[in-house]
């Protein structure tokens, strides 16, 4: 855990080395009225958050911890709270918000890049408000799993509830990777 950085993660990096290529320079965990965005254009008045998987409820990638279940999920749920919580108050202060999974960029930095950069040039509005996330997963049997789905603009409110099997960070890893040859 103690490696586990705040700022200037590797896709945050890798996101703001390719905005700058494109011209677009913004300040790195910079003060905004609301809370304190990954990348802000103050300027402009864009946040931009780069959401990690596992500590966002990534509704592809989170995985149910196997130790401290209770102590992970309330966890959770106050990150989610808080995603909410700063993303409307930075829309009320007149604040376009970004928000970018971490997959996204990792997997695809330039498509990430023009994302950001098509929001700011006003051709696309930032659709924050309608992301889904996984707010609490509770385990069925050994092997099965309920995840229960939130939208982050109104977190209190259980949009969806999917049984099935357990999703494991071994099984994504292997779906993204394809099997061993």
């Amino acid at each position: 855990m103690s490696r586990i950085r705040g700022a200037d993660t590797t896709p945050e990096v890798a996101l703001r080395t390719t905005l700058e290529a494109r011209g677009l320079i913004g300040d790195s965990n910079a003060k905004a009225p609301v809370g304190k965005p990954d990348i802000a254009f103050t300027k402009e008045k864009v946040a931009v958050f780069i959401d990690g998987c596992f500590w966002h409820g990534c509704p592809l990638h989170y995985a149910r911890p196997r130790t401290r279940e209770a102590f992970w999920s309330a966890k959770l749920v106050t990150n989610i709270e808080r995603d909410s919580r700063l993303s409307l108050g930075l829309t009320d202060a007149g604040w376009k918000v970004i928000r970018l999974w971490e997959h996204e960029v990792v997997l695809n930095v330039d498509m990430a890049a023009e994302h950001v950069a098509r929001i700011m040039r006003g051709e696309a509005n930032p659709s924050w408000i309608s992301q889904q996330r996984v707010r609490r997963v509770v385990e069925i049997s050994d092997h099965a799993e309920r995840r229960e789905f939130v939208v982050l603009g109104d977190p209190a409110v259980v949009v969806e509830v999917v049984e099935g099997p357990r999703v494991t960070a071994k099984a994504h890893a292997k779906k993204r990777l394809g099997p061993p040859s």
